[in-house]
């Protein structure tokens, strides 16, 4: 299933439109000054499995790379014309499961995290029809465990002390949301 989800991806070439003036669409490589900008911020990185500084060159590679990948998607999200935020869709398996990351221009307003998630999910699970999306948060960043639990992820699990950061074992937390979950809770309320 997923490999005919990912084949579509790498054909698609035309902007979904997710929530009126937002849009999530496929990243370009004009795209990449911005994304790695945001990604090396401080605030951003500080909240990455793998926090070092990255080079446009590692940045561009990672993109080719992720070009040729058929468990990978990467979107960038635009509202009025303007890049908010990223998202990346790995680990696509042919079960309809994939992994996420995301994250927000970080000179945003308040807010733009989720309206970034949302018309990522949107297009994951209506346009990639992937049935299940995973997160791993890890335990310090608040901001990104409460962005999960307001957007209907359940907290599946905690991975303890999982991950490595300047000599400090940390937690990882793990979140799903299945399609049907996002399609109930983004339903018109009535």
């Amino acid at each position: 299933m997923a490999r005919g989800l990912v084949l579509y991806w790498r054909e698609w070439e035309t902007d979904l439109s997710t929530h009126k003036s937002i849009l999530a669409r496929k990243m370009r490589e004009s795209d990449l000054e911005t994304v790695l900008r945001w990604r090396n911020h401080p605030n951003v990185r500080k909240c990455m499995l793998s926090q070092q500084k990255i080079t446009m060159a590692e940045h561009r590679s990672w993109f080719d790379r992720s070009e040729k990948d058929n468990t990978r998607a990467l979107l960038v999200v635009e509202e009025d014309n303007l890049m908010i935020g990223c998202v990346v869709f790995s680990n696509v398996s042919c079960t309809g499961t994939a992994d996420w990351s995301f994250y927000a221009d970080p000179d945003s307003l308040a807010g733009t995290g989720r309206k970034v998630c949302e018309a990522a999910l949107d297009f994951a699970f209506r346009e990639l029809q992937i049935y299940k999306v995973v997160g791993q948060v890890l335990d310090f960043n608040e901001a990104s465990i409460r962005t999960h639990l307001r957007l209907g992820f359940t907290q599946e699990g905690v991975l303890r002390e999982h991950h490595l950061i300047d000599g400090k074992h940390l937690d990882l937390i793990v979140f799903g949301l299945l399609s049907f979950e996002w399609r109930e809770w983004n339903k018109p309320s009535n």
